[in-house]
């Protein structure tokens, strides 16, 4: 079952969602936003799963300067603290699919807790700007409380 609006509210108000904003709130999702003192170009020589990306930290200062055919790392405003019973997806906000950006969908396990890990690129030289939603995050109950929660290597939001 996909939240509502209403239960997104009352997901909020126990906890779920840090660092909201009132106006990401949608009619079924939430939209987050793009902050951090800082962003990460992945600059690649991976060799999975063994060797992860070499990544460049740049300074985030009003705006993120996207180059074609990059892909860079940034972390939500929002720290989630995920139930046992609730799961969720993120994918990309439409607006900036329509202006060639790109991000793959992610699943946020039952159990996550801390900030969430963008990976967004782009097709052509394009600039975001701080505090921008940029993905659309859907909220899935479980049928019942897993018995297995989210205890990996990414927990509190680690970059990469």
């Amino acid at each position: 079952m996909i939240l509502s609006h209403q239960s997104i509210k009352e997901i909020i108000a126990k906890g779920v969602i840090r660092n909201y904003s009132e106006e990401s709130v949608r009619e079924n999702g939430y939209d987050l936003r793009i902050c951090g003192e800082k962003y990460y170009e992945v600059e690649g020589n991976a060799e999975l799963p063994n060797k992860k990306s070499e990544i460049k930290e740049i300074e985030f200062k009003d705006f993120a300067i996207f180059y074609p055919g990059k892909t860079y790392l940034f972390e939500t405003c929002e720290e989630l603290n995920m139930p046992n019973d609730l799961a969720a997806l993120i994918t990309l906000r439409s607006t900036l699919a329509r202006n060639g950006y790109i991000l793959p969908p992610t699943v946020i396990d039952a159990g996550y807790k801390g900030k969430i890990t963008l990976a967004l690129s782009s097709f052509y030289h394009n600039r975001i700007a701080k505090g921008t939603r940029t993905a659309h995050i859907i909220f899935l109950k479980l049928d019942k409380p897993t018995e297995k929660s989210y205890n990996g290597k990414y927990q509190g939001g680690v970059v990469i």
